[in-house]
């Protein structure tokens, strides 16, 4: 007679009520953990970076801050510091009255001479500077300007500039130093290139309306609105020096007031 299988029987006796599967298996769990466990290290790397936690944003965009402006001084204490510069300056201009002469404009070569070799005239280059809301004659490759709004520093108004084809044109250019001042005080014992400089130089040349009124007259006669009075008696001043021009007694004793007072503004 044949051998039965005996795995039926050997199934059947390892059949294990539930509560005794759980016993079973617990130990079996355990047994587990303390070979694993161990092993971790082998498993795992040694270390591991930690990743940082998003950062938490709103759900509006937040404005990148600007960086801080760096401080500057204030008008004031710019006007200050270049009033007490010029006051300096003024000490060292002669004073002397003027000299006798037979005053020729031509002793300044070509009027408007582009000394800068721009490829515009001097006349037209403080106008551009001068003026805002600029038009130009078309075909002048931006340089003849035919309309403008000046807003005058020697008369504190605001005019209309519009070029006329001939005569006296609405709003001049004004010699801070007039020409025949500066002949009379050393103009003359310049050269040729240093007089041309002196008439087309943008530290002497002031657009106005006032250039009529005010003529070659000098600070001791003619200074402009006391928003500008510091302003003009520094470039008066400047110009002066630059060019090693005397000053009668009358103008010097004007400026040194007016700076005195620009100076000490500053400070207050």
């Amino acid at each position: 007679m044949p051998e039965q299988n005996p795995l039926p029987r050997l199934r059947k006796r390892l059949r294990l009520r539930p509560g005794a599967r759980r016993m079973l298996t617990y130990p079996i769990l355990a047994a587990l953990v303390l070979v694993a466990v161990p092993l971790l290290p082998k498993i795992l790397p040694a270390s591991t970076p930690a990743i940082a936690a998003p950062a938490v944003t709103s759900s509006s965009p937040t404005a990148i801050a600007a960086p801080a402006p760096a401080p500057t001084a204030s008008a004031t204490s710019t006007e200050s510091n270049d009033a007490d510069r010029a006051l300096t300056a003024l000490q060292g201009i002669s004073v002397a009255p003027a000299e006798r002469i037979d005053y020729d404009e031509g002793i300044y070569g070509p009027k408007w001479a582009d000394i800068a070799h721009s490829g515009c005239d001097t006349r037209n280059a403080i106008l551009q500077r001068d003026l805002v809301d600029v038009a130009f004659k078309p075909g002048t490759h931006d340089c003849v300007v035919v309309r403008g709004t000046l807003h005058d520093a020697y008369t504190g108004q605001t005019v209309t500039f519009t070029r006329v084809s001939g005569g006296y044109q609405p709003v001049q250019i004004d010699h801070v130093v007039p020409r025949a001042t500066a002949a009379a005080h050393g103009a003359l014992h310049l050269t040729p290139e240093q007089r041309l400089q002196f008439a087309n130089d943008p530290l002497n040349l002031q657009t106005t309306t006032a250039n009529q009124k005010k003529g070659n007259r000098g600070p001791a006669e003619y200074m402009p609105t006391a928003a500008y009075a510091c302003t003009y008696a520094i470039r008066y001043v400047e110009v002066s020096d630059k060019y090693s021009l005397s000053m009668d007694a009358a103008d010097h004793a004007v400026l040194e007031k007016v700076l005195a007072g620009c100076a000490a503004r500053g400070g207050s």
